[in-house]
């Protein structure tokens, strides 16, 4: 019997007279206690919990917090957090974090406390405190998110130093922790010395940061970077968020940001949050424009000089492109209306114009994965030519009729081999081995330098360990949490496409509906 079991059966002693929505609870246990349940299902019973505000809810949603799936996890922390129950955060105070046998399983003591500071009961305030010096990285890092779901400044002197921890982790965490509290201020001190990290992830999280708090004082080294670091990605970072900011459209170089500032910073004062949002939300729908060392993919420009190309496979690839007219208007020419043709000939274009000082590779899938190498590679005239001729020789997978086979629920070899296996895609694009069971919530540096990926799809998932959106949106921030990757995504579908956007918007990137 793991932990959580045992906290249920001991609580289940005690009456929770009065819960009109015991009931609910009762059916949850019972479900949640079938070992047959998939990770979609478990979450989904998660979910129909979720809003139940009573102890006893709080007490069977902690079973969640011990699942094997991250996914499952994470709704649990999000249910809990929702109860806004002071009952079930001093239970979950007095059973789980001062107990001394319950306080030894990390991933409880975790979720836990990230879900105690969702809840909003000041007197955890100390408790989450304490738990920043627990010698357990998971806990350490639950108790940061606690905090910041909290939103109490007084976390905030206790979580600016640790934006410069040696832990990447733990920096990020606590810069994110500062934003969500946002008391700018106070978080100041804690932006700027994070914008000078030796890791880029922590200062890319620091760029962030200097937006969604508007900091004035953040303009300068933002100008500096644009010309001064080392990476392109953060480079590029930095001149989104000085365009955001300011409302400025100078060049993505030193000079001429700093010749203004110089003039103007005394009175210069921040626009107005609606102007910000406007300013965001054009940038998020369009990227960049920059002056220099540009690379472009289906209208989407980077600096970056770590970039993967992931392109769909999948049967429905080898229909046409379903608006001729439009294509003609963007005056782009093609030598054939196939959805997967079209998407060769882009890619092999920006392929053979990439500078040498890029590190790439392609990946396509269908209901499997493959990649033209095993890791990144420079774009030397030779490798270059290679993948090209990798792209040219792609076809969509599967036989006639495949697709529609697929969406019937038929089985057989050509339906599956051309099915859309988002989730594998994507976890491979991050360098995550999905067969491996994961004890932690928190994921390892990958091994590539990838930080920009362009995910190119015509279609929602149809096979896979998940092919709920929600779940795969929920795993890629996951994944992304700590290294800050750009997701582009390249939607050539007939229609829909909203999770795909939201999928971008969530990892720093941009959606462009081609069109189906």
């Amino acid at each position: 019997m793991n932990l959580a079991m045992l906290l249920l059966s001991l609580f289940a002693l005690f009456p929770v007279a009065g819960d009109e929505d015991a009931a609910l609870v009762a059916e949850f246990k019972k479900f949640y206690g079938n070992k047959d349940n998939t990770p979609t299902m478990r979450r989904e019973a998660v979910l129909t919990v979720s809003g139940t505000n009573s102890l006893g809810a709080v007490q069977a949603l902690t079973l969640a917090l011990e699942d094997d799936e991250f996914i499952v996890r994470a709704a649990a922390v999000d249910a809990l957090a929702a109860t806004k129950n002071e009952a079930g955060a001093r239970w979950l105070l007095d059973s789980v974090l001062l107990d001394r046998k319950a306080s030894k399983n990390t991933r409880l003591v975790a979720g836990v406390a990230e879900a105690m500071g969702g809840m909003g009961q000041p007197f955890v305030l100390g408790p989450l405190l304490d738990l920043l010096e627990h010698r357990d990285l998971e806990v350490r890092l639950g108790a940061i998110a606690g905090l910041g779901r909290l939103k109490d400044a007084q976390a905030c002197e206790h979580l600016v130093p640790l934006a410069t921890d040696a832990e990447p982790s733990v920096a990020i965490s606590a810069l994110d922790a500062l934003v969500s509290i946002g008391d700018a201020p106070a978080a100041q001190p804690a932006v700027l010395a994070a914008l000078a990290s030796e890791n880029k992830s922590v200062r890319l999280k620091a760029i962030s940061a200097v937006l969604s708090l508007r900091l004035k004082d953040g303009i300068r080294p933002l100008i500096m970077m644009l010309d001064n670091d080392p990476d392109p990605r953060v480079s590029e970072d930095a001149f989104e968020v000085l365009t955001t900011l300011t409302l400025r459209a100078f060049g993505d170089t030193t000079d001429e940001w700093l010749s203004w500032w110089d003039r103007t910073e005394s009175a210069w004062k921040l626009p107005d949050l609606e102007k910000i949002a406007e300013a965001k939300k054009r940038i998020a729908e369009t990227g960049g424009k920059y002056g220099k060392a540009k690379k472009t993919f289906q209208d989407i420009e980077t600096k970056s000089d770590n970039i993967l190309f992931v392109i769909d496979v999948s049967q429905s690839m080898s229909e046409p492109f379903g608006d001729p007219e439009r294509l003609e208007r963007s005056g782009r020419k093609y030598a054939s209306l196939q959805r997967l043709e079209i998407v060769k000939e882009e890619l092999i274009n920006t392929i053979e114009s990439l500078p040498d000082s890029t590190n790439f590779n392609v990946i396509a899938f269908a209901t499997d994965v493959k990649a033209w190498k095993g890791k990144a590679t420079k774009a030397n005239i030779l490798a270059k030519s290679a993948a090209s001729d990798w792209v040219r020789k792609l076809t969509p997978q599967g036989g006639s009729g495949a697709a529609f086979r697929a969406r019937m629920g038929l089985n057989s070899p050509t339906a599956s081999d051309g099915q859309t296996n988002t989730y594998l895609a994507l976890m491979t694009a991050f360098g995550e081995e999905v067969d491996k069971r994961r004890d932690s919530a928190f994921v390892t540096d990958p091994k590539d330098p990838i930080d920009t990926i362009f995910f190119l799809t015509d279609g929602e998932p149809t096979v896979g360990k998940t092919v709920d959106m929600g779940e795969i949106r929920a795993e890629v921030r996951r994944v992304n949490a700590f290294r800050g990757v750009q997701l582009h995504v390249i939607y050539v579908g007939a229609f829909g496409g909203k999770d795909f956007k939201g999928l971008a918007e969530e990892n720093g990137g941009v959606f462009v509906s081609v069109g189906g």
